[in-house]
């Protein structure tokens, strides 16, 4: 595989997002092969649980990659790349074995909203994440938007999404976005204790207790991600998204 790492031991499975030269950003490529093995090791009779994380030392995932997004040139073509992002994140929320996202490094916008997919995460305390996309001229994925309600409410995810703001480990912790913060040289060991706890429990106990408490969002994603990824499309043919990537992206450089 070209952008994502994989290694499976003791049946815990360690997927990496391998592009540390990109800050782990997301284009059509990697979202498909990401896709591509959760579909495969969704049925590995091997696997019992699985570990999310960033290759590197700088990122979890820095989100889609701008310049995916600038290639986007007609609404069919964002809203296919839309649909693809919501369909491989509803791959990670739907995973019949336990997840817990490992936040190595700074996660942005969809980047962290694959990692609020998981069932559990644990934060590095020296990073920071946040949801940039409205300073873009652009939306979050509707998935990543219901994870972040269902996790902190409306009133602080609006706070989070409209301001666009970078958060540290310790307003994370207090808003309940993480669940667990520690030093970043502690992060795979603390995780490899958090993974034999859950492991304790049998394996279609724990898948059914993972359906049920995931019912209600599952509905609700089912009935709005068509709509949101119109809205995506929509805005990615804008000339405010237009002008505010190129000038990004020409920031960057």
């Amino acid at each position: 595989m070209k952008y994502i790492d994989y290694s499976i031991e003791n049946n815990i499975g360690i997927l990496k997002f391998n592009r540390p030269d990109k800050y782990n950003a997301f284009h059509k490529d990697f979202l498909l092969e990401l896709s591509m093995l959760l579909e495969q090791e969704d049925k590995n009779p091997n696997l019992r649980l699985l570990l999310i994380t960033g290759a590197g030392e700088k990122a979890f995932s820095s989100g889609v990659d701008l310049k995916s997004l600038l290639d986007l040139k007609t609404v069919e073509q964002a809203r296919e790349f839309a649909l693809l992002l919501e369909s491989t994140s509803e791959k990670i929320l739907n995973f019949s074995k336990p997840t817990i996202a490992l936040i190595n490094g700074i996660a942005l916008g969809g980047g962290f909203g694959y990692a609020t997919a998981a069932d559990i995460r644990i934060m590095a305390a020296e990073t920071k994440i946040g949801y940039p996309a409205v300073k873009l001229g652009a939306i979050l994925p509707a998935t990543c938007t219901m994870y972040l309600n269902a996790l902190v409410g409306t009133a602080k995810a609006k706070d989070l999404l409209l301001t666009g703001r970078m958060i540290q480990s310790d307003e994370a912790l207090s808003l309940g976005l993480v669940g667990y913060v520690v030093s970043k040289k502690d992060l795979m060991s603390f995780a490899m204790e958090k993974a034999e706890q859950i492991l304790e429990g049998g394996d279609l106990a724990l898948q059914y207790t993972k359906n049920t408490v995931n019912y209600s969002l599952k509905k609700e994603i089912e009935a709005a991600k068509l709509y949101a990824a119109d809205n995506f499309a929509f805005l990615s043919q804008t000339k405010d998204w237009q002008d505010r990537m190129k000038a990004f992206s020409q920031k960057k450089k």
